[in-house]
């Protein structure tokens, strides 16, 4: 009789296959290790750090890749009013839903700071199902 461990991928179980780099680019803090960067080794992890790289590029900024990168840096400059958080809600909800299918977006939330002239971010979601993380970023407006 087999057993369904859920929609978790299979290099998950692997504990020494690395799956992906983090960011920032920093040194290994695992001493004896021989990986120059710090290695993720589960996909929800890498799919944080998939996002957070999404985010902070521009589309069209990637030559061979011009499809790739956000839309949230056309904000920059622009009033921090109610329509144009929602709009922002919006935009990064179709985008995380076009590129990035397994994750489940829970809540976004964008709290505006208008004496510091910037938006928080967050990003709520859930990966395969059972896993709840969040991701947070500034933009400044």
């Amino acid at each position: 009789m087999s057993i369904k461990i859920g929609n978790i991928p299979a290099l998950d179980f692997q504990e020494s296959t690395g799956i992906g780099l983090a960011l920032p680019f920093l040194a290994s803090p695992t001493s004896g290790s021989d990986s120059l960067f710090k290695v993720n080794y589960t996909t929800a992890e890498q799919i944080k750090y998939n996002l957070i790289n999404y985010f902070l590029h521009m589309k069209g900024e990637r030559i061979f890749n011009p499809n790739f990168g956000s839309v949230i840096n056309n904000f920059v400059f622009e009033q921090i009013d109610d329509f144009n958080i929602s709009t922002l809600k919006g935009q990064i909800q179709e985008e995380v839903s076009l590129i990035f299918p397994q994750i489940k977006v829970t809540s976004i939330n964008v709290i505006p700071d208008t004496e510091y002239h910037t938006v928080t971010i967050q990003i709520f979601y859930s990966v395969f199902n059972s896993l709840n993380e969040f991701v947070e970023f500034n933009i400044i407006v």
